[in-house]
């Protein structure tokens, strides 16, 4: 059985049109410079006109599983399309040492937080590369995840 027919197993078509609803109203978030999302989104009126521009790696790269999953099911690369490029763009400003920072700002692309390392703040860009990989089978991810850990 195909991960696409599990969930339809699954959701029977009652809970598709709901979850695409929701991630249809987070995506004002990842309309930045730089792909990379705001870290908060109101669900009824999109991303708040005063709200920061840093988000944390892990908040703004964890993205691929549910999005990947929904444009499977959808038939739509859009939610996918957007959870790569902010985890394109994360993975593209790594340090000379091949390291991510813990905060981004989501317009320069500038880390304002440099620390690097496995624990809060990262460890979920990580593990989402990962398991993105050993789900889709796309080499892009596994490529990131091992120069960046």
């Amino acid at each position: 059985m195909t991960i696409h027919e599990s969930f339809n197993v699954i959701f029977r078509g009652e809970l598709l049109p709901l979850i695409v609803d929701l991630v249809n109203r987070l995506l004002p978030a990842f309309d930045t410079p730089t792909g990379i999302p705001y870290g908060t989104v109101n669900l009824m009126y999109g991303v708040p006109k005063n709200e920061i521009q840093i988000s944390s790696t892990a908040g703004a790269g964890t993205n691929l599983i549910e999005f990947g999953i929904l444009s499977i099911l959808t038939g739509n690369d859009t939610y996918i399309n957007v959870a790569r490029q902010a985890a394109r763009a994360l993975y593209q400003r790594r340090s000379s040492l091949d390291l991510v920072g813990n905060h981004i700002h989501i317009y320069t692309g500038k880390w304002t937080v440099r620390d690097s390392g496995v624990g809060a703040g990262i460890d979920s860009f990580y593990e989402y590369l990962f398991k993105s990989y050993m789900l889709f089978g796309d080499d892009e991810y596994l490529q990131m995840f091992n120069t960046v850990c």
